[in-house]
């Protein structure tokens, strides 16, 4: 069986990561891996809150023991975020399929998420639409279906032809 990396940032919403895993699992593609990049001033409760979730959404997939690592970065490290992703893209490249998750984090975390992820040929680049500000921080099986969707940006632009 092929490894299934996931790729992503802990912010302050716990559900932003969540959800968006949960999601791509409901889709087809279950991670067995993930790599969670967390900020150094982010709240316990944050990181607690994904830990204690994620094994819990990959078990009905599965997944009995993810691999879940966290390594702490700087927010304002562009540069050594940049090189967190595009090394992890490229251990991972040989292993088997990457995910990389631009949902949570900050606008320019998530531009730097995106950058990297189409430039290393990630598989995927997930974003997690939610159409209602109401259900943000909400677990996936409280939103309705219509108020949420799963985008995976690299296919999207390979669809229309552009990058």
């Amino acid at each position: 069986m092929t490894s299934k990396y996931w790729i992503t940032f802990i912010g302050s919403s716990p559900f932003a990561v969540i959800n968006t895993v949960w999601a791509a699992c409901k889709e087809g593609y279950v991670p067995d891996s993930l790599m969670l990049f967390v900020n150094e001033e982010l709240s316990e409760t944050s990181i607690n809150t994904v830990r204690q979730w994620l094994p819990i959404v990959l078990v009905e997939y599965d997944i009995k023991e993810p691999s879940i690592r966290t390594l702490n970065v700087n927010e304002t490290g562009f540069h050594e975020i940049k090189d967190f992703y595009g090394s992890c893209i490229s251990s991972f490249k040989e292993k088997g399929e990457i995910a990389v998750d631009i949902t949570p984090g900050r606008k320019y975390m998530s531009a730097i998420a995106m950058a990297a992820g189409i430039s290393e040929n990630a598989n995927h680049v997930y974003y997690l639409h939610l159409k209602d500000s109401l259900y943000q921080d909400k677990p996936l099986s409280l939103i309705p279906a219509h108020k949420c969707q799963l985008i995976d940006l690299k296919k999207e632009f390979e669809h229309t032809g552009k990058q």
